[in-house]
């Protein structure tokens, strides 16, 4: 009988014991990056077409990580402002299950269309001077509004953009709630006259033709920093502008670090090629107060500057005009880079045409998204996952 009874449940154990091996396993995907080599670059776009992601330091990928959008660029380029035709794609993380969810009209290439992930199920976008917001399946889930210029990122349901005011006549952010549909005015160019009592404004445009540009909600939401452009002067009348997200405690910083972004939500990062904070013009990457205060470098020179989520990794590319174009990986606080590889040997492409490297990371900081430069007018939507960061 006790034989027989062991017999019957040892029939059994195996399958039992598989199914808890199996509870135990890590629920969701396999690690997207197991099936690239590290270090070596893999084509994220279409082979035979151009391609780009979005600004500097904004993913491509969903929050979850799963997937992946770009564009599809459909027609040629003649100059840096060319208007383009193409279309909104998305692909899993591991590049399989391409599909095209978006036809794109009225673009120019730097930047692409501005995708940004909403949720795992939404992406907002900016072609023909309108912002636009689809599902995954290409559904448009609300009307197209017309805008001069979108924020870099959302936070939450909730995306910013600036346009000039049709009451006004000054450029004005606003808050697009999408969850909602409600748009809330922040502020105009006016909120920041009190500029001309920090800085000379000899040179100053007029109110009317302040430009207020590459909005940013810090990450928990509260502030937003932007570019404020008062006059002809260049970088040097490109000011950044930090206040919370009702428009009060402005802090004027003064001439923007190049391609700045938040570190976290009391101080901003950027390259370092005209910051009066006592350390060298030399375009490392940089941290500093909203005061203008250096608080301490990240890595070295640069100039379209991207951060880990985690920010214990950045990565950049070689200055303006320079040939080759180098990409290269730091960890925080060394100058010397983990990774490099050159993505351009052509002057047109990546500087005369504006088809910018743009790096940014993956959510979980494996990866680097970039503009591939691989011949004469050819820039393409690329990745790489990081040696020695793969696991």
């Amino acid at each position: 009988m006790i034989l027989k009874i062991f017999r019957k449940y040892a029939f059994y154990l195996p399958i039992i014991l598989f199914g808890i091996i199996q509870c135990d396993k890590p629920k969701g995907v396999l690690d997207p990056n197991i099936n690239f080599q590290p270090g070596v670059p893999v084509r994220v776009g279409p082979e035979k077409f151009n391609s780009t992601f979005s600004y500097y330091n904004t993913t491509p990928e969903s929050p979850d990580g799963a997937k992946i959008s770009y564009v599809k660029i459909l027609s040629a380029q003649k100059d840096r402002y060319t208007k383009l035709l193409g279309e909104l794609w998305i692909c899993n993380a591991d590049l399989s299950g391409h599909k095209m969810i978006a036809e794109l009209n009225n673009f120019q290439v730097h930047n692409g269309v501005n995708a940004q992930w909403v949720d795992n199920n939404t992406i907002a976008y900016y072609d023909d001077e309108h912002i636009r917001v689809v599902d995954t399946k290409g559904n448009e889930l609300i009307p197209a509004i017309q805008a001069a210029d979108i924020g870099h990122a959302p936070y939450g349901k909730k995306i910013l953009y600036s346009r000039i005011s049709g009451e006004t006549n000054f450029w004005t952010i606003y808050e697009y709630d999408i969850s909602s549909g409600e748009i809330t005015e922040i502020a105009d160019a006016s909120t920041f006259k009190d500029i001309v009592n920090h800085f000379s404004s000899a040179d100053f445009y007029e109110m009317t033709e302040w430009k207020l540009i590459h909005l940013q909600y810090c990450p928990d939401g509260s502030k937003i920093a932007l570019r404020l452009g008062v006059g002809p002067g260049g970088e040097i009348h490109n000011h950044l502008v930090t206040m919370n997200r009702g428009g009060g405690e402005i802090h004027f910083f003064g001439p923007k670090p190049m391609h700045f972004a938040w570190y976290d939500n009391s101080s901003i990062m950027g390259h370092d090629n005209q910051i009066n904070d006592g350390m060298p013009n030399n375009y490392s990457a940089r941290r500093w107060s909203l005061d203008t205060e250096y608080l301490e470098t990240l890595a070295g020179p640069g100039n379209h500057l991207a951060a880990s989520f985690s920010r214990e990794f950045y990565a950049s590319e070689s200055w303006y005009g320079s040939n080759p174009v180098i990409l290269k990986v730091f960890s925080k606080g060394k100058a010397k880079p983990i990774w490099q590889d050159t993505v351009s040997q052509d002057n047109i492409t990546i500087w005369e045409l504006g088809n910018h490297v743009n790096p940014s990371f993956s959510r979980d900081g494996k990866r680097i998204y970039f503009h591939n430069n691989i011949g004469p007018r050819k820039s393409q939507a690329w990745m790489v996952v990081i040696p020695d960061h793969s696991n």
